[in-house]
């Protein structure tokens, strides 16, 4: 669903769908949702396109967060890419992220910060 989305936002903003890209769109719609690093990325990429290279990575990373379609964040030392877009938190478990979608949470956040809360990250130990 994710993937289908993705390709549907891409094609009304003109943008080619280049086998790259493609492979970028299955990758995140396969496991996205366990917030990968960069490197995990490009790792799971280049086992069919060996030759792409991190700044292709990262100008289509780029271009999916101008969309809507992902956000970026540091965890850990490195940037990992989160597709759940909607107002939600991470709660961060050891080496694992999870979203914690609950609306009464972020809706307390908002209203003591008085601020739009878009994504917060959580350590649970």
């Amino acid at each position: 669903m994710w993937r289908e989305n993705a390709i549907k936002k891409l094609k009304e903003a003109d943008y080619r769908l280049t086998p790259q890209r493609l492979k970028l769109l299955e990758v995140l719609g396969d496991i996205g949702e366990d917030h990968p690093s960069l490197s995990e990325l490009l790792d799971e990429i280049r086992r069919e396109f060996p030759t792409m290279g991190f700044s292709t990575l990262y100008s289509n990373l780029l271009t999916l967060r101008e969309l809507g379609l992902v956000e970026l964040f540091s965890f850990g030392g490195e940037t990992r890419v989160e597709v759940n877009t909607r107002p939600h938190l991470n709660l961060i478990e050891g080496r694992r992220i999870i979203d914690l979608n609950d609306p009464g949470i972020i809706d307390a956040i908002r209203r003591k910060t008085g601020k739009k809360v878009k994504l917060v990250n959580v350590l649970v130990e």
